[in-house]
């Protein structure tokens, strides 16, 4: 008996894998905005810093991050180092997923990427499976162990509240 494939069935696990990662990627992306506004000196107006870090690039908000612990955190700087590294890879596999798609023929498995990069245009073959596999990795990076959404998240508010809380009077203190 032969094996048929549904076309319908496959473009919608499809179009899932791609909606799940790019979701998980917003959701990656708002949690860095969140550590942004935590660097800026006045941490009582911390929802004003939201408006100036939401329309950053990714890139932007991992420096800033990155300068942050540099300089006022250095205790983080291997934790976020790792978080940091893969925030960068799971980034070059948003490009091709999100931005370079151009073409996936059902009932075939692979789905042909093209992104330009230095003036080169690369070829990525991905297939819903591999997809899946980098949204897992995303949640891992979001609230995983470690996570930009769930560990670090508190790891980086405590520290960066306990440092506060030491310069300011107690009419200022966070509690």
């Amino acid at each position: 008996m032969e094996n048929k494939i549904d076309p319908l069935v496959k473009d919608r696990e499809f179009k899932e894998a791609v909606g799940a990662f790019v979701i998980a990627f917003y959701e990656l992306e708002f949690g860095l905005v969140f550590l942004c506004s935590m660097t800026d000196f006045d941490i009582y107006n911390r929802d004003y810093y939201l408006k100036k870090y939401i329309g950053m690039s990714l890139e932007q908000k991992r420096n800033v991050i990155s300068d942050f612990i540099k300089e006022q955190m250095p205790e983080l700087t291997e934790v976020w180092k790792s978080i940091n590294s893969e925030i960068g890879q799971l980034n070059k596999d948003r490009r091709y997923i999100a931005h370079g798609f151009m073409s996936y023929h059902i009932p075939s498995e692979n789905i042909s990427t093209y992104i330009r990069e230095k003036g080169v245009i690369n070829e990525r073959l991905l297939t819903v499976k591999e997809i899946c596999t980098l949204t897992k990795r995303l949640y891992k990076v979001n609230t995983g162990e470690n996570g930009v959404n769930g560990e670090f998240h508190v790891l980086f508010a405590k520290t960066r509240i306990n440092k506060w809380n030491r310069v300011v009077n107690d009419k200022y203190k966070i509690v």
